[in-house]
This record gives C-alpha cells, sequence and structure tokens, in this order.
C-alpha cells in the first residue's frame, strides 16, 4: 500500500497569498498584465512580475499592494462601487502577527505594561484616544499623578495587540533620558538589530520604524518626567503610534502629528461603576458609594486605595468616610499597593511639587501650593497669586525679592506639572482637593497658617469695591469659607481678620439673606472660643448678625438682639463711642420696622444730635442717620422729605463719591420720595438716569440693577403705560428666571414680585 504523503502546512504569510489568488479567480482570473495596467491607472504601478511573485509566495506583501491588488480585481471584473478593503487589511494584520510569533519575534518588544486594574473602567478619554488611533499619529496623556494615565497607555496596548491593530508593543519606562535610550536598544536587539552601543542601537530601533512597509508598531513611554528626555527620540510619525503619559504640561510636548489628551479624574459615573465592581455589587448602599467617590474627588488612586483599605478593614463605605475625616492620608494606607500603583497618593504628589519648586523661579512653586491648599478646590482667583502679600511672602521664603511675573510665573509652574490648572477664562486655579490636603498634612504647622494669613490678604487687596462682578464675589466668599475651615486660628490672632467681615457684609447686598444668617451664626460661637464674649470684634459679629437675622424676615429677633447689644456696648465701650451710635442706628431702624414709628424717629433725631457733636456733620454715619430719618418721616412730608434728600444726598455724594452703592441707594430713595410727592414724571426720568449708573457700576445682572428695572416697570403702569411696561416686566421675568436656573437663587424674590405685578394687569 502507498504511503500517503501529508502536505507541510501552509505558513501564515502563503496562507494569505492563497486568500489573494482565491479573490483573483473569483473575480474571474484576471492576467497579470491586466492586474499590472489597472494598477498602473490608478497609481500604485505594480508590474505584472512583481504581482505574480507576491501572489505565489507571499513574499512582502503589504497593505499598499493588497489594496492595489485586491481593487484592481474588483474593477476586473466589473463588481460595483467599491471593494470592502477593511476584512483584507485585518487578515493582513493578524497574518503579520502570526507571522511575528512563527519566527520568534515576541509579543511584547522590551517591557510589558502593568496589569489592568481590577474593576478597570472603560473611560471617556479612553474612547478618544481610539477614535484617533491611526498610523502616524503620536499621543500625550497628560494630567495629575494618580488620574490613571498608565492604565489608560495600558488598556490601549492590550487591546490594540488583542485587535490586530498592531504587530509591535514596545513599553518604555520613561522617567530619564538613559532609560528610554536602554528601552530602544532592548527593543532594537530583539527587532534583530545588532549594535552593542546603546545610543547607536536606539537610532537603528527608530529608523527602523520609519520603514513604510514595516510592521506596524505602538510604543509607550510612560511616566514621562522631563520633556527634554525626548530631543531627538521622538517615534516617527510612520506606520505606528506612539504614547506618553506625563504629568508636565510644557509646550515642548506639542508638535506636528502630536494630539494631546489632559487626563483629568474619573466622571461620577466612571468612579460609581468602579467602587461598585471593585467591592462587590449590591453589598454597599449606592449613595454611600457616591458620597465616597464625591469626597474623594474622583482621583483613581485615591478610590483604589479606599476600596483596598475598607475591604481589609470590613468596613463601609460611610465608615471609611469617617476615618477619612478624622485621621491624616498616610494613616489610610494598606501593606500592599492597590491595583499596581507604584505609589501612595502623598508620595505620587510629592515628586510632582518637588519638580515643580525646582523649576524657575526656583522655591516659587511650593510656597504658592501651601497658599491653594487653604483655599476653595472649585477655583481660587487667579489674581490673588501676584498680590503684594503673595509677593511678600515668596520674598520671605525665596530669600530674594520676588515680583508679580516671578509669582505668575512659580503658578504656571504648578500647571507645567499638572497640580493646578488656569480655567478656561484664566480667571481661576483649580487643584484637586486631596492634592490640597496632602500638602496641609505635609506642611509645618507654622508654615500652613502663615500661608493662610496671606491668602487672606491676598483677597482682601483683591477684593472689589464695588461688587458688581457677580462672578468674582461668589469665588472670593467661596474662598473665604474654605479658610475658615483649613486656616485654623490663624484668622483669629488677638483679632478677627477684616476678610471674615467683608465677606459676610456681602451678602446681603446681593440679596443672599439666609445665607447672611448662617455666615454669621457659624462665625459667632467661634469668635467667642477664640477671642472671648466681649471682644470688639464678637460683638461687630453679633450686630452683623441680627442685621441679617432681620432683613430674613424676623424683625422682632433683631430688634430683641440688638438692644441687648446696646446695653453690652454701652458698658465696654461708653456711650459715645463709634459702635456704640451704630447700634443705636440699628435699634431705631428695627423699631420703625416693628411699628414703632414714634420711638424711631425720636432716636434717631437724638442720635443725629450726638453724631454731630462726636463725629461732626459731615461723617458719612451722620449723613446716613439724617438720610434714615428723612425716610422714616417721608410719608408724613413728602414734598419736605425730596428737599431733603437733595441735600443729603449731594453731601453724601461729596464723602463716599457718586458710585458708591450707598449713593445709588438714597437715589431710589429720592425717587420714591419724589413720585409720592406728586413729580412722577421726575421720578420716573431720575430711575432711568439711576438704571444706566447701576449698569454701569454692578453690571447688567446685579440684583439690584434687575431690581432698578422692576422699579421703573411699576412707575410706567401707575402712570398708565402699561403698554411699555407688561412687555418690559416679561422680558425681566425671562431674564430672571434664566439667572435662576443658573444658580442665582437670590433672585426669586424679584420673580415672584414680577409675577404678582403681571397678575394684578
Amino acid at each position: 500500500m502507498a504511503t500517503r504523503v501529508e502536505d507541510a502546512p501552509l505558513s501564515a504569510r502563503q496562507a494569505y497569498a492563497a486568500k489573494l489568488r482565491q479573490w483573483r479567480v473569483d473575480c474571474g482570473t484576471p492576467p497579470y498584465r491586466a492586474i499590472e495596467k489597472l494598477t498602473r491607472a490608478a497609481g500604485d504601478g505594480y508590474p505584472h512580475a512583481t504581482i505574480h511573485d507576491k501572489l505565489s509566495t507571499g513574499r512582502a506583501v503589504d497593505q499598499a499592494f493588497v489594496r492595489a491588488v485586491v481593487a484592481a480585481c474588483h474593477r476586473y471584473a466589473k463588481f460595483p462601487g467599491e471593494p470592502d478593503l477593511d476584512p483584507w487589511l485585518r487578515d493582513l494584520r493578524r497574518m503579520l502577527r502570526d507571522e511575528a510569533r512563527e519566527t520568534g519575534r515576541q509579543q511584547w518588544v522590551g517591557g510589558r505594561p502593568p496589569s489592568l486594574a481590577g474593576a478597570h473602567q472603560h473611560r471617556r478619554v479612553a474612547t478618544d484616544l481610539d477614535d484617533a488611533f491611526r498610523p502616524g499619529h503620536l499621543f500625550v496623556l497628560n494630567g495629575l499623578g494618580g488620574v490613571g494615565k498608565t492604565q489608560l497607555a495600558a488598556e490601549l496596548a492590550r487591546r490594540s495587540w488583542a485587535d490586530y491593530q498592531v504587530e509591535i508593543v514596545v513599553w518604555v519606562t520613561a522617567t530619564s533620558r538613559e532609560k528610554i535610550i536602554a528601552g530602544y536598544a532592548d527593543a532594537a536587539a530583539l527587532l534583530g538589530i545588532e549594535e552593542t552601543d546603546a545610543p547607536a542601537a536606539a537610532d537603528l530601533f527608530l529608523a527602523a520604524l520609519s520603514e513604510p512597509d514595516g510592521l506596524r508598531w505602538l510604543i509607550v513611554l510612560d511616566d514621562l518626567q522631563d520633556p527634554a528626555d525626548l530631543s531627538g527620540l521622538w517615534p516617527p510619525a510612520g506606520n505606528g503610534n506612539a504614547v506618553v503619559t506625563t504629568r508636565s504640561r510644557e509646550a515642548a510636548l506639542a508638535g506636528h502629528h502630536r494630539t494631546i489628551l489632559p487626563v483629568g479624574p474619573f466622571e461620577p459615573a466612571e468612579s460609581h461603576r468602579y467602587l461598585s465592581e471593585k467591592l462587590g455589587p449590591g453589598l454597599h448602599d449606592p449613595h454611600a458609594v457616591d458620597r465616597l467617590a464625591d469626597e474623594l474627588g474622583h482621583l483613581p488612586l485615591a478610590l483604589a486605595q479606599a476600596a483596598a483599605y475598607l475591604m481589609d478593614r470590613h468596613l463601609t463605605c460611610d465608615e471609611y468616610l469617617r476615618r477619612f475625616r478624622a485621621r491624616r492620608l498616610d494613616e489610610l494606607q494598606t501593606r500592599l499597593r492597590p491595583d499596581d500603583y507604584a505609589a501612595t497618593l502623598t508620595s505620587t504628589f510629592a515628586l510632582s511639587i518637588e519638580r515643580a519648586n525646582e523649576r524657575d523661579p526656583s522655591g516659587a512653586a511650593l510656597p504658592l501650593l501651601e497658599l491653594a491648599a487653604v483655599l476653595s478646590p472649585n477655583g481660587i482667583p487667579a489674581g490673588m497669586f501676584t498680590a503684594a502679600p503673595v509677593q511678600k511672602m515668596l520674598t520671605d521664603r525665596r530669600g530674594r525679592a520676588t515680583t508679580a511675573d516671578d509669582s505668575w510665573d512659580g503658578l504656571a509652574n504648578l500647571e507645567v506639572l499638572s497640580l493646578g490648572r488656569l480655567d478656561d477664562e484664566r480667571r481661576a486655579v483649580v487643584v484637586h482637593q486631596l492634592l490640597q490636603r496632602s500638602v496641609r498634612e505635609s506642611g509645618p504647622a507654622d508654615r500652613i497658617a502663615g500661608a493662610a494669613v496671606c491668602a487672606a490678604d491676598a483677597l482682601l487687596e483683591i477684593w472689589p469695591d464695588v461688587e458688581g462682578d457677580l462672578g468674582l464675589v461668589d469665588l472670593l466668599r467661596a474662598n473665604v469659607e474654605a479658610l475658615i475651615e483649613h486656616a485654623g486660628g490663624a484668622l483669629w490672632d488677638g483679632k478677627l481678620h477684616q476678610l471674615l467681615l467683608l465677606a459676610g457684609n456681602s451678602l446681603p447686598r446681593q440679596g443672599l439673606l439666609s445665607a447672611a444668617v448662617r455666615y454669621w451664626e457659624r462665625l459667632l460661637p467661634i469668635a467667642i472660643e477664640r477671642l472671648g464674649p466681649e471682644h470688639a470684634d464678637s460683638l461687630t459679629i453679633r450686630n452683623n448678625l441680627c442685621w441679617a437675622v432681620g432683613r430674613a424676615g424676623d424683625a422682632v429677633a433683631a430688634l430683641a438682639g440688638l438692644r441687648d447689644l446696646l446695653r453690652t456696648r454701652e458698658q465696654l465701650l461708653g456711650a459715645d463711642h463709634p459702635n456704640t451710635l451704630a447700634t443705636r442706628h440699628a435699634v431705631a431702624h428695627w423699631q420703625d420696622e416693628t411699628g414703632d414709628h414714634d420711638e424711631a424717629v425720636a432716636g434717631l433725631r437724638r442720635l443725629i444730635d450726638d453724631y454731630e457733636r462726636v463725629l461732626g456733620g459731615d461723617h458719612r454715619d451722620t449723613l446716613n442717620t439724617r438720610i434714615a430719618l428723612v425716610e422714616t418721616l417721608g410719608p408724613d412730608n413728602p414734598v419736605a422729605a425730596v428737599a431733603e434728600l437733595r441735600l443729603l444726598l449731594d453731601g453724601l455724594g461729596r464723602v463716599l463719591g457718586p458710585d458708591d452703592p450707598e449713593v445709588l441707594e438714597v437715589g431710589i430713595e429720592l425717587c420714591a420720595g419724589l413720585e409720592a410727592a406728586g413729580e412722577g414724571a421726575e421720578a420716573l426720568s431720575e430711575m432711568e438716569r439711576l438704571l444706566g449708573d447701576y449698569r454701569r457700576v454692578l453690571g447688567a445682572t446685579h440684583a439690584d440693577t434687575l431690581t432698578v428695572r422692576y422699579l421703573i416697570i411699576g412707575m410706567k403702569g401707575r402712570r398708565g403705560r402699561s403698554a411699555e411696561a407688561v412687555p418690559a416686566a416679561r422680558e425681566l421675568l425671562d431674564e430672571v428666571i434664566g439667572l435662576i436656573a443658573q444658580g442665582r437663587t437670590e433672585l426669586e424674590a424679584l420673580r415672584a414680585a414680577i409675577v404678582s405685578w403681571l397678575g394684578q394687569i
């Protein structure tokens, strides 16, 4: 019996060539010269002998050849449309990878990427990376340490290999130029490049990547510390891709064929999925999971460490949060690093801080970061970093003169190392809340306290005299709240820092009446504890709290509190002290508000005499008290009130300036008096003039400006001009509703007033 001789198995390349030959048959077996003619017509130009050789042996079959031959056969057969090349190219990549295995090439050339984290999340930025992943593109993933840049690169490397998108993956630890060269040299050796000199081998390796018909490659340069280390070592924009992970945001990272992809913390949904999967589905309250993620600022490294810690100790999310709030960050570590993270949260931050502080101007970045550490994580006014108190602090800390330019450059160094970032409008600096906490915990207590005082001084310096920029004022107040939380006793050293008074007094000016009550209620027990109940600043806070309570709607409680405060101030300060006199003014105001009109008038008359005796007739407090008396008496004799208000308004304008908000407010009172005195036309004309002043001084969307518009609408309605007033009211209502939707809750009362007015027309 004859012995059957089995055919040797086809190689990966031969098998692919056989598929191409079968496609030629399926297309009617066009002669090789016909295929040559068709490829030349398409601009490819393969000789018929070359086509025969490649299809027979599979030698040197590449993407360009496959595209040309498949398309030529498709046209020869007169099939409609264009051929679908994706399956052919996908099979080609699979063939090249299989061939690499057959010939001994390794799956990973050079170092291997780290394992994907448990409960690894496919993030939106990973989708952006996938969408742009095509030959010739280089990607730079930059962001704060711990945001998961390496995991994103590892995910891409593993997925691109599994999906036959690349045939060679090189993973290089890029923490120094020497390591980059060594990584390239190792990869060169595995590719068969024989060169013992590492720099020369690296050059040959990069040259090999430039071959147009070579295998498709992916190079990952992980944790690049200094962009200068890649000078002359950037992978070519050839038949592959490179991904660089780095904390740096230096301009040197940008360039032709390079795409910068900033990487931030997880999105809330990603944090929730990560923790739920990591901790075990259904084992933890989903609301507690979200609270934990929020408090950790959605930072992947922090989430990983928290999950490991609470699983090791069998804690709930809320139990972990209780420990997190009470302990230092370095006390919440597990023995093993979770998810292959190389360092703890604190050490991860420390490396970037050290490098930022070394950059010119040296020694500036760390003090600036300590300033930021005691302020709001949601945004810090950029202008405060160049204020005079900050320059002085930097001069003291650095031991040499520091200018505003130096301060700004130091701030830029924080951004370069991803330790902070300017918002799109370059008005605010944002620093991650866990970085802030790490800096507070790692810095000496006296230095952090000094930074808090400096921050308060700087915020006080940049606080506008006229609060027309509502966004800025909201930002300033948010930072004051953060200072109160983080400054400890630094802002209460013998007296209250004036910034805290300014921040509280700004609240009612924007109509935030309930917020003002809460602010002073929060401050009062701290003042009593740190300064004592009879300290002047404690009494000032009591005064401001009473006013806030009254403005929020409880005039009786306000009057009771102010009468008690008046007795205390008379005993401690004496009857003629300006603060005692101011309290008498407040008592008279709230007496009138509670219906005791006659006593209020009598009290104001006596107070004016005392003010003129103690402070003089032109003092602002004297003038304000006289204005208050006129306003109180105005309904009884509006004509006399108008005459007196004109004189007082002129005097107050000379003392405070014509654009002072107090002067503008008295102008409103004058308009009301004119209308009450029967001078409606003049009142309306003056109110419209005042509207222009309000827009110029406070801005078009300030609560007071919008209120003046509403007052004008009411005046027009009372003068029979409803045809003008009603459309204006509807337009104003739409604007107010839009602003409320943006968070301007202080406008709710104005909205209700407009709706009520429209309902009565």
